[in-house]
């Protein structure tokens, strides 16, 4: 099974927008890393909100 929530680490500037925009809550910034990451990406609504909101295009949904 692949994952639903792909983020590309190398180019997230952890601005946390997708964060804020989630309406699952299943995003969050690491705050060793200072990037997004995600908790369970299987309660993704795959709205795509978050790819959207991603300046730095670093969100994929699967």
């Amino acid at each position: 099974m692949s994952e639903a929530v792909i983020i590309n680490e190398s180019t997230c500037t952890g601005c946390k927008k997708c964060v804020n925009l989630c309406p699952k809550s299943i995003l969050y910034i690491d705050q060793a890393t200072g990037k997004c990451k995600v908790t369970d990406g299987s309660q993704c609504d795959r709205l795509r909100g978050c790819e959207r909101v991603c300046k730095s295009k670093s969100i994929k949904i699967a």
